[in-house]
């Protein structure tokens, strides 16, 4: 659940938790009766009630949404990915150094500006499985279908000899064809 959702939620939750103090003060007689009679007539009269309701109607709709939509396929950019597990331990490595690796790779295409790479993990019940997606800012002199094959067949070979990652999807996304120079990126020694 996202952080709107919980602040709403906790709005819900204020709000419901007021409303029944009100009601149980007005059953036991905590409060007169003549005292919330005339509150409820006078907040009955008014328009922001109206508006409060109908704030609060669909707030409490878009909180049953979310208890009722479920994601089936978890993923992930963040952590790490199995790579090998056995008896004498698991191999793991982490999904930051499949982009940076993945990002060193694209950077050294010819034609490539810039790009940014998205690391998409997902735990199935059959196994996990590994996703790139690449959004490239392009140079008029490149050629987009052998480029991106280019990058297709590099970095899925890289990925295969350097960590033993096969089967990898990449998607190429072209984000902008631009005349700038190719961005380059500060190595942090």
């Amino acid at each position: 659940m996202g952080i709107i959702n919980r602040f709403l939620l906790l709005l819900l939750s204020l709000l419901t938790l007021a409303l029944s103090i009100s009601v149980l003060g007005a059953v036991f007689g905590w409060l007169p009766e003549s005292v919330w009679l005339d509150s409820l007539h006078y907040a009955m009269a008014r328009q922001e009630t109206i508006a409060a309701s109908v704030v609060v109607f669909l707030v409490s709709l878009k909180l049953l949404g979310q208890v009722f939509c479920c994601s089936k396929d978890k993923t992930t950019s963040k952590g790490e990915y199995v790579i090998e597990s056995g008896p004498r331990g698991e191999v793991r490595v982490a999904l930051d150094a499949v982009r940076n690796f993945t990002d060193r790779l694209a950077r050294e295409a010819h034609g490539v500006r810039d790009v940014r790479v998205v690391v998409k993990a997902r735990n199935r019940k059959e196994g996990a499985t590994l996703a790139l997606q690449l959004e490239l800012v392009v140079g008029r002199e490149a050629e987009v279908t052998k480029l991106s094959e280019k990058l297709t067949t590099t970095i899925q070979q890289q990925l295969e000899q350097t960590m033993a990652l096969t089967e990898v999807p990449v998607n190429i996304v072209i984000k902008d064809v631009s005349d700038a120079q190719p961005s380059k990126k500060h190595r942090v020694v």
